[in-house]
């Protein structure tokens, strides 16, 4: 029987991929964690983007993991949420991997939409 990976100490839970939108994508419904090396990583990586929003990382990727409105294939097995609004040139993402039962983000970063529609579209609301 494989054993299922522990959500890590620390992390947050930031959203779900609900059972309808994880069988239209074929991947596991389950919450979505961030843990604090992550969030870290957030905040170095991306904290004059996110300052601009007046959102803190964490507010960011909560925002982005309950308000998507896409799925995109990200790298290797990871996914890509989008708030996507080509209007304002500029979407949303969130990296994920799944860790045993749970979806962990990656990294999480505002993106410009011509880097966001490279990408395989998955699932649109």
């Amino acid at each position: 029987m494989e054993e299922q990976k522990r959500i890590p100490e620390g992390s947050v839970k930031v959203g779900r991929i609900n059972m309808t939108v994880a069988r239209k994508i074929k991947r596991k419904c389950a919450d979505i964690y961030l843990k604090p090396n992550y969030l870290k990583h957030i905040e170095r990586r991306h904290k004059k983007e996110l300052e601009s929003l007046g959102l803190t990382a964490i507010d960011f990727v909560r925002m982005v993991a309950k308000q998507y409105n896409q799925i995109r294939e990200g790298t290797g097995d990871s996914l890509l949420l989008v708030i996507f609004n080509g209007e304002l040139n500029h979407t949303a993402g969130i990296d994920l991997c799944l860790s045993g039962n749970f979806w962990e983000v990656k990294t999480a970063e505002p993106r410009k939409t011509e880097d966001i529609i490279k990408r395989k579209l998955l699932w649109e609301k």
